[in-house]
């Protein structure tokens, strides 16, 4: 589903990625684990073609994602690390900007699993972080995408809906969807993830599999011999 291969970004003299490739079929989902300025926000844009790589491939669906990002797109759902809504809109407007004309099933599927039927009359600008953050994640799955590239997106969403959307992203990925993600929590990781892919300085550090051994330390352990 998502399939790149070579990808670089450089800013002035710093190369933010380099040579990073991977493979993410539908129904699997992938980790991309590092430090803060590892290079894991310019991977995930790039991916959801929000910026473009200055060398490598990026296959979307069988797609040329870098010579037609236009047909790309609406095979994505994406997912910033900041809040990418129309402030003065109500969630309403909101969620029925991005879906599909007509869709009344993912429009309602999507204020039930993210808990915000009861506020959907509300402006985003009176809404809390948190619900502001369910809302950015809403936006994303209210188009029906193959495919979910997030970027810490349960940042400040309380536990409980932390767990509710966990369990919407895993019965995504059963249902066939591709997702690649970032989260500081350690339990996303292990609950969703197939795979791991460890930057550091724009480098990839590992690119495997998640399930760790105990006496290694684990996910946790993993991630910190991976990326320190």
């Amino acid at each position: 589903m998502v399939r790149a291969r070579g990808l670089c970004r450089d800013y002035g003299k710093s190369r933010f990625l380099d040579n990073v490739s991977l493979d993410v079929q539908a129904g699997q989902a992938l980790a991309v684990v590092g430090e803060n300025g590892a290079g894991k926000t310019t991977l995930l844009k790039i991916l959801a073609t929000a910026s473009r790589p200055d060398a490598g491939e990026l296959i979307i669906g069988g797609v040329d994602a870098l010579k037609n990002p236009a047909a790309a797109r609406p095979m994505i759902g994406y997912v910033p690390q900041g809040i990418a809504l129309m402030q003065e809109l109500t969630v309403r407007d909101n969620l029925r900007y991005w879906m599909k004309p007509g869709d009344e099933a993912a429009y309602r599927w999507t204020l039930k699993v993210t808990g915000l039927a009861d506020v959907e009359k509300k402006k985003v600008s009176r809404l809390s972080g948190g619900m502001q953050r369910r809302l950015n994640i809403g936006a994303s799955l209210v188009t029906r995408p193959r495919g979910l590239i997030l970027d810490e997106p349960l940042a400040g969403v309380d536990a409980e809906n932390r767990a509710r959307i966990m369990a919407v992203l895993r019965q995504l990925k059963e249902a066939g969807a591709a997702i690649i993600f970032t989260s500081h929590y350690i339990d996303e990781l292990d609950i969703l993830a197939n795979g791991m892919l460890a930057l550091k300085n724009g480098v990839v550090t590992y690119s495997g599999g998640i399930s760790f051994p105990q006496e290694s330390g684990g996910l946790a352990g993993a991630i910190r011999r991976y990326t320190a």
